[in-house]
C-alpha cells in the first residue's frame, strides 16, 4: 500500500526560511547609506559628510575674511573746506575723529550727519551701524578790521581803532575820521575803497586807510 506524503501550505505572510538571504549581523552598523537628516531615500553618508565639511570651511573661511576686509564706510563732506579721508570701520566702531578741515573765512563747527544735519556727532559716543556720511558745518568768521587814519583823529575820541565784521557780509558802518585842512575820501585797501555796503571778502585781519585830499 502506497503512502503519500502531504505537501505543507506555507502559511501566508510567513516567509519559508529556505527563501530568505543571507541574515545582516546586528552588530555591524551601516556606515554608507543612511536614512535621517539625509531625507526619504538612501545617500552615500561619507559623500554628504565631505560636502558638509567644505561648505562649513567655507563659511568660516569667509567670516574670516569679512572680519578683515569688510566693515562699512564713513565718507567726509567738508562743505568747501579741505579734503577728509574717508574710513572704513567694522559694525559698532567708533570712529577717529579727522583733523579739522580748513575754509577760508569760516569757523568750522563741528561734524553732522547728512541725513539729519540738526544732529551733530558725538566720535567719544557713537559707533557705526552702517554705511554713512558726516558734513561739516561752518559759521561766516569774525574778521577784525583795523584803522590806519593816516595822520587823521576821530572826532569823539572814543571809537576804536578796530572794529569786528562778519566774512561774506557788509561792513557796516564805518568812523569817520577828522584831520584839519584835508578832506576825507573814504576808507580803502588794496587800492579799492571800502564802503559800508562793502561786502567782506578778506578772510583774515586787515588794515582800512584813510584817504585824504
Amino acid at each position: 500500500m502506497e503512502i503519500k506524503e502531504e505537501k505543507k501550505e506555507p502559511q501566508k505572510g510567513v516567509q519559508d526560511e529556505s527563501q530568505k538571504g543571507p541574515q545582516e549581523n546586528p552588530m555591524v552598523k551601516k556606515r554608507w547609506f543612511g536614512r535621517g537628516i539625509y531625507g526619504s531615500k538612501d545617500v552615500p553618508i561619507r559623500l554628504l559628510d565631505g560636502f558638509i565639511g567644505i561648505v562649513i570651511v567655507a563659511i568660516v573661511a569667509m567670516t574670516a575674511y569679512f572680519a578683515v576686509n569688510g566693515g562699512f564706510y564713513v565718507t567726509f563732506d567738508s562743505r568747501g573746506g579741505s579734503e577728509v579721508e574717508s574710513q572704513k570701520l567694522r559694525h559698532g566702531s567708533l570712529v577717529s575723529e579727522p583733523e579739522t578741515p580748513v575754509r577760508p573765512g569760516y569757523t568750522f563747527e563741528g561734524w553732522y550727519l547728512e541725513s539729519n544735519e540738526e544732529a551733530g556727532w558725538n566720535f567719544a559716543v557713537d559707533k557705526i551701524e552702517g554705511d554713512l556720511t558726516l558734513v561739516a558745518k561752518w559759521a561766516p568768521a569774525q574778521i577784525m578790521v583795523k584803522f590806519d587814519r593816516n595822520g587823521g583823529i576821530f572826532d569823539d575820541g572814543e571809537q576804536p581803532d578796530f572794529k569786528m565784521v562778519t566774512f561774506g557780509e557788509t561792513y557796516g558802518e564805518l568812523p569817520v575820521p577828522y584831520k584839519e585842512g584835508s578832506e576825507f575820501l573814504g576808507w580803502y585797501y588794496s587800492g579799492s575803497e571800502i564802503t559800508e555796503n562793502t561786502q567782506v571778502t578778506m578772510n583774515g585781519e586787515h588794515v582800512l586807510t584813510a584817504e585824504w585830499n
